[in-house]
C-alpha cells in the first residue's frame, strides 16, 4: 500500500495528503462501486468532499460537489475515459474498444458514424416503431390478472427490442430471440467481471479455460449476427445504422473490433441501463396517483401528436422523467475520465491523467441546491430550472462534452412507454416492497442498481 501511495502522491496546499480508504486486494474499490455503490459511498463520505479509491492498482479521485465538477471539466473536450474503465483485462476484451471507451481520433470516428442517428430530432422521429414495441409488450401483460409484475422482468425486453430495431430495422421473431439470447450471454460474461479477482488478469485464459471458452464462442456468434443481418439489410435498406457501420469495417475506417463492440455496448450494457431508467419512473409514478392523474390529463389534452408532447421539456412528463434519473441515476460512481491538465480539486492538486470520478447521489441530492427535501419525488422542482442551472446540478447522461450518445432515443422511449402505460392503467406499489429502511430492493447482479421491485397494474 504504501509502495502504491509514493507511486500516485496527491497532496493540498499544505502537503497534507489525499485520504480515502484503504486498497483492497486485489480489485481495490472497484466492484464496490458498482455493486455497493449506494452503500458505501455513504461510508466514504468521511473522507471528506474529495477522496480517493482504487480500481486494482489504479487510484480514482470521486469528487462530490458541484464546484469541483466544473473545474474539472472546464477542458472536457480534451478528456479521456480510462483504459477500459479501469476494469480489468476481460472486460476490455468485452467492452475495452467500444466507442464509449476509446478516445482521441478513434472516438471522433466513429461517434461521427452514429451520430447522425441519435441526434434529437432522429431520435424522436422514430416514435412510431418505437410505439409498436410499446403495444407489443403491453399487450403481453394485458389481461392477467392479478396484474402484479415484477418491473424490471415484465419490462427490460422493451428498450432493448426497440433499441435493437432501430440499428437493424424490423426483426423477425427468430432474429428477435436469437439477439436477446446473445444479451444474456453478454451480461453473463459481465457477471465474471463484477466478480473480479482473477478475472482483472490475462492469465485468466490459463486458469479459467472454460469461460475463456465461452468469451471466444460469444465474440463468434456476435459478429456472425451482425454480418448476417448487414448481408440481409443492405439490399433494400441501406440507410440502417448497421449497414453504413459495418461498410466502414469493410472498408478498413473502422476495425471489427470497434463495431461490435459499439453494438454491444449500445445494445447489451445499455440494457441494464435502460431497464434502470425504466424501471424507476414507473416506480416512482406508483407512488403517487395524484401525479398519474396529472400526466393523463396532459396527454389527454396535448393538441397535437404524442410524439411533440415527448418533446417538450417544459411538460410534466419530462419533469418526471428528470426526476426520477436525479434520484436513481443508472451509475452511483461515474466512468473514471482524466484531463490532461494538472486540477486543484476540493484544495488537491491533482495530477495530469490521473482518473476522476464522480459520486452522482452526492449532485443529484445535494441539500444547498435541491432542498432539505432533496430525496423526495417531486418533479415540480424542476419546473422553474433552466438547463444552465442543472449543467453542474444534475447528473442524468453525463457531464462534460461526451455526453451519453443515445440520451434522446432513451427519453422518446421512456415518455412513450409511460404515456401508453398511464392511459391503461394505473399504478400502485404493494405495501411490502419498501423495506425497513424505507429504501427499495435493488439487483446484485449487474453494474446498474436495477430495482428489484413488483407493481400492481390495474386497468382503467
Amino acid at each position: 500500500m504504501t509502495q502504491l501511495l509514493s507511486v500516485y502522491p496527491t497532496r493540498n496546499q499544505r502537503g497534507r495528503s489525499i485520504s480515502g480508504p484503504a486498497w483492497k486486494w486485489v480489485d481495490g474499490q472497484c466492484l464496490d462501486k458498482f455493486i455497493r455503490g449506494r452503500e458505501v459511498r455513504q461510508i466514504w463520505q468521511q473522507y471528506g468532499p474529495v477522496y480517493r479509491i482504487w480500481s486494482g492498482f489504479t487510484p480514482e479521485i470521486v469528487i462530490t460537489r458541484p464546484e469541483d465538477i466544473r473545474a474539472f471539466h472546464t477542458d472536457s473536450a480534451s478528456h479521456s475515459k480510462s483504459t477500459s474503465s479501469n476494469g480489468g483485462w476481460m472486460f476490455h476484451q468485452i467492452l475495452g474498444d467500444c466507442m464509449g471507451l476509446i478516445n482521441g481520433g478513434r472516438w471522433k470516428r466513429i461517434r461521427a458514424q452514429y451520430d447522425p442517428y441519435f441526434v434529437h430530432r432522429v431520435a424522436m422521429a422514430h416514435s412510431g416503431p418505437i410505439l409498436q414495441n410499446v403495444e407489443a409488450t403491453l399487450a403481453s401483460i394485458d389481461g392477467v390478472d392479478p396484474t402484479t409484475l415484477h418491473v424490471a422482468n415484465s419490462f427490460s425486453r422493451f428498450p432493448f427490442m426497440a433499441t435493437a430495431e432501430y440499428l437493424y430495422g424490423p426483426l423477425t421473431d427468430a432474429e428477435k430471440e436469437e439477439v436477446w439470447s446473445l444479451g444474456q450471454r453478454s451480461l453473463r460474461l459481465m457477471g465474471y467481471v463484477l466478480s473480479g479477482s482473477v478475472y482483472r488478469f490475462r492469465l485468466y485464459h490459463w486458469l479459467k479455460p472454460d469461460t475463456h471458452r465461452e468469451l471466444l464462442q460469444f465474440e463468434e456468434h456476435w459478429i456472425g449476427f451482425n454480418k448476417r443481418i448487414y448481408t440481409t439489410r443492405q439490399a433494400y435498406d441501406p440507410s440502417l445504422p448497421i449497414v453504413t457501420s459495418w461498410k466502414e469495417v469493410v472498408e478498413g475506417r473502422i476495425t471489427k473490433k470497434e463495431m461490435v463492440q459499439t453494438m454491444s455496448e449500445m445494445l447489451f450494457a445499455n440494457l441494464d441501463v435502460s431497464t434502470n431508467v425504466l424501471g424507476w419512473l414507473v416506480i416512482f409514478l406508483a407512488q403517487d396517483v395524484q401525479i398519474q392523474a396529472q400526466l393523463r390529463a396532459e396527454i389527454k389534452n396535448q393538441t397535437s401528436t404524442l410524439q411533440e408532447l415527448c418533446n417538450r421539456k417544459d411538460s410534466l412528463l419530462h419533469h418526471c422523467f428528470l426526476e426520477s434519473l436525479r434520484l436513481r441515476p443508472f451509475t452511483v460512481f461515474t466512468i473514471p475520465e482524466s484531463s490532461p491538465e494538472k486540477k486543484v480539486l476540493g484544495g488537491y492538486l491533482i495530477p495530469a491523467n490521473t482518473s476522476v470520478v464522480v459520486d452522482t447521489l452526492a449532485i443529484n441530492y445535494n441539500p444547498e441546491f435541491w432542498g432539505h427535501k432533496s430525496a423526495d419525488f417531486n418533479p415540480y422542482r424542476f419546473k422553474n430550472l433552466s438547463p444552465t442551472q442543472l449543467r453542474y446540478n444534475l447528473f442524468s447522461f453525463g457531464f462534460g462534452t461526451r455526453k451519453c450518445l443515445g440520451q434522446h432515443f432513451a427519453e422518446a422511449m421512456m415518455k412513450l412507454f409511460i404515456c401508453q402505460l398511464l392511459s391503461r392503467y394505473q399504478i400502485g406499489l404493494p405495501r411490502t416492497e419498501k423495506q425497513k429502511d424505507g429504501d427499495y430492493k435493488t439487483s446484485k447482479d449487474a453494474w446498474v442498481p436495477i430495482a428489484d421491485v413488483e407493481v400492481n397494474l390495474r386497468p382503467l
